[in-house]
């Protein structure tokens, strides 16, 4: 099983704890979590509206005027795309056919990637984020004194995210992203150069409640 340094908020290493090997140690399987990824990249997509066509709109289809004789253009239905209110022409056929995948798959993926990040040595377990104001300055401290750069992810506990003080002195940081364990995704996971995850956090991962990827 996979040992990990718990720290505090300043920094400090306060203890030490076993991982899970099914969270923490799992296989890489690179297809697995692309298939994830690839998932939820398309359920976060925003489609463009769906436009009638010719055949949809509310017009007659009998013909203008007669086809000779009147030294005009020849046109046949209203609906046609060339006329205000007919049908649109190779517009916006709104949203195409969801990806999904099952759950088992998904929490696998989920696994495989954390494991992954955890070998790379990009992983810190605290023992527990709180904070007795809104400061965000204290939240940027406690990332500097754990020596944690770049864009990061936050993996929190149940009471730690309905903290309204943990929120709001979150929210404002550069490049963080705080989530209620287990309510985030391969692609944040993917997207992280760092994740802090609290003692909380930890034991619902787990635990197998994990769902989400």
């Amino acid at each position: 099983m996979p040992q990990a340094a718990v720290r505090n908020m300043q920094g400090e290493k306060v203890g030490e704890i076993q991982l899970s090997d099914e969270v923490f140690g799992a296989e890489l399987n690179e297809d697995l979590i692309h298939q994830a990824l690839v998932t939820v990249s398309k359920a976060l997509q925003r489609h463009a509206g769906r436009a009638k066509t010719r055949s949809e709109v509310d017009l007659t289809s009998r013909k203008w005027y007669r086809q000779k004789g009147l030294g005009r253009a020849r046109h046949g239905a209203r609906s046609a795309p060339l006329f205000v209110g007919g049908g649109k022409a190779h517009g916006p056929r709104g949203i195409g056919g969801r990806v999904a995948m099952p759950r088992r798959m998904r929490r696998q993926a989920l696994r495989s990637a954390l494991s992954a990040q955890m070998a790379a040595g990009l992983v810190t377990i605290i023992d527990e984020l709180r904070l007795d104001e809104i400061k965000t300055k204290r939240v940027v401290q406690m990332l500097e004194d754990l020596g944690v750069t770049g864009k990061t992810l936050l993996l929190l506990g149940p009471e730690e995210a309905e903290d309204e003080r943990v929120y709001k002195s979150c929210r404002n940081v550069a490049n963080l992203i705080a989530r209620p364990a287990p309510h985030f995704s391969v692609r944040e996971v993917l997207w992280a150069d760092n994740i802090i995850i609290t003692r909380s956090a930890l034991a619902l991962l787990e635990s197998g409640e994990s769902d989400n990827a």
